[in-house]
């Protein structure tokens, strides 16, 4: 299971940029303790150097950035924007769905990024996280889908 900790799941929030929902996605990675505090700075720094390179799907973002910077552990949160958030690429944007990956070993990310592709298959489920009104009932239908 991936998700183990309420904390890593965030419904609902609202952000002005995708600056902002850059950090506010990667802090509960900071505040458990998978990613240092330069972690989201890494991912934006990357972002303005090569565009938005972790938008995979319209609508989804998955941001991460190299292990040197900053990455303690693997870890994986999830966020869904009330407001989507426009981040410079015609084919994605807006995005309402970010899920945050942090990783220090290449076997367990590919796994990881493997079981987050099979959820993005499914239209079905992503309309129940778009609708999990709060933290909890995301954090729990995530848990029931073995993420």
């Amino acid at each position: 299971m991936l998700i183990k900790d309420s904390r890593t799941t965030q419904a609902k929030r609202r952000v002005p940029s995708w600056r902002e929902a850059i950090v506010l996605a990667t802090a509960p990675l900071v505040e458990l303790g998978y990613a240092r505090e330069e972690y989201g700075q890494g991912i934006i720094d990357n972002t303005l150097e090569y565009g938005p390179y972790y938008l995979i799907a319209p609508g989804i973002a998955l941001p991460h950035a190299r292990p040197e910077q900053g990455a303690l552990s693997n870890g994986i949160a999830f966020t869904t924007l009330e407001e989507p958030i426009p981040f410079g690429n015609e084919e994605c944007d807006p995005v309402w769905l970010l899920i945050s990956i942090c990783a220090t070993d290449a076997q367990r990310h590919i796994k990881t990024i493997q079981r987050i592709a099979m959820l993005l298959e499914q239209s079905e489920t992503l309309e129940k996280i778009k609708s999990a009104e709060d933290d909890r009932s995301l954090c729990r239908l995530l848990q029931a889908l073995a993420l």
